[in-house]
């Protein structure tokens, strides 16, 4: 499977030239992976980001606030490990293949150098970092507001 075709039918790399997923391609690696393979464990440093190309990843999150696991499965096309990107930031879901799978990975450091040969992709996937960033902060703000209600709820019986 190429991967710069495999990119160009992404909507998230749809509006950039053909040469610029080409540089995007050339920085990533591909390799097939047997299930039960993890990528990212919760709470490390990612080294990573990922694009699923086939079969199924796993995220499952443990959330430290109220225990509560979150899982949800990722198909063809989807990225993750998207935090992985910034330098110092523990993962916050552990990712595994659920069946074998077709992956390949944007390591930090060719992140780093995307800003040379394709700026528009890099600061593209600054902006994905940013919205996945936004998006976690509403998650932990929901949870944390779930359980202020239990515990004043249970303060309120006592």
């Amino acid at each position: 499977m190429d991967l710069q075709q495999f990119l160009n039918t992404l909507p998230a790399f749809q509006n950039f030239t053909p040469t610029y997923v080409g540089v995007l391609a050339g920085f990533m690696q591909v390799g097939q992976f047997p299930a039960g393979k993890t990528f990212i464990e919760q709470g490390q440093q990612g080294e990573a980001m990922f694009l699923l190309m086939d079969g199924a990843v796993e995220v499952k999150r443990i959330d430290d606030v109220d225990s509560h696991v979150e899982v949800r499965e990722l198909r063809a096309g989807e990225l993750f490990g998207l935090l992985s990107l910034i330098g110092n930031m523990p993962a916050s879901a552990t990712c595994f293949a659920r069946e074998p799978a077709i992956v390949a990975a944007l390591p930090r450091e060719a992140f780093q150098r995307l800003f040379d040969t394709a700026a528009p992709i890099g600061h593209h996937l600054q902006y994905m970092v940013a919205v996945q960033l936004a998006r976690d902060l509403q998650e932990r703000n929901k949870s944390l507001r779930v359980l202020l209600k239990q515990r004043a709820a249970a303060g309120a019986r006592v």
